[in-house]
């Protein structure tokens, strides 16, 4: 089914559609940007080395980030 076409709770349900946390979709994403090699906080400067990785392995574990 495609995207478009979906109107209804019962409709995505049928599609196959898995609900998932805000963490780990966080995650996967974070995964995915690091395994095709794109920047992923793009924008961000300054902060390559300190802030940048402590906050991609605190979304890699699914910490809570306030």
């Amino acid at each position: 089914m495609e995207i478009n076409n979906i109107h209804t709770l019962g409709q995505l349900k049928a599609a196959g559609y898995k609900n998932t946390g805000i963490k780990d979709e966080l995650r996967n994403n974070l995964r995915e940007k690091i395994k095709s090699g794109q920047p992923v906080f793009e924008g961000v400067h300054g902060f390559e080395n300190t802030v940048i990785p402590e906050l991609e392995r605190a979304i890699l574990s699914r910490h809570n980030i306030n």
